[in-house]
């Protein structure tokens, strides 16, 4: 699956149904992010924006998004592939 590709919302949504502390999964797929080329191409400055859970003060991630000069790509926007 990685080497044919999947949607940065789809590889959130894996990492979350793993046996993972929620923290971890969130530290893991950002860690990661670099192992892949990502799609459509990001430019040199973009960084990632969290989003967190309804409740007022909630650290719990939920989502991430991707957000550069040109704009701000949803999760499910973004696609993942391994490099060759």
């Amino acid at each position: 699956m990685l080497v044919e590709g999947m949607s940065l919302a789809n590889l959130i949504d894996a990492m979350f149904a793993a046996p993972l502390a929620h923290r971890d999964a969130v530290r893991s797929i950002t860690d990661g992010l670099d192992d892949f080329v990502i799609s459509p191409d990001l430019g040199p400055m973009w960084h990632l924006r969290y989003i967190y859970g309804d409740q007022p003060g909630s650290l719990h991630v939920i989502d991430i998004e991707i957000a550069t000069p040109d704009g701000t790509l949803a999760s499910k926007d973004v696609w993942l592939r391994l490099s060759s």
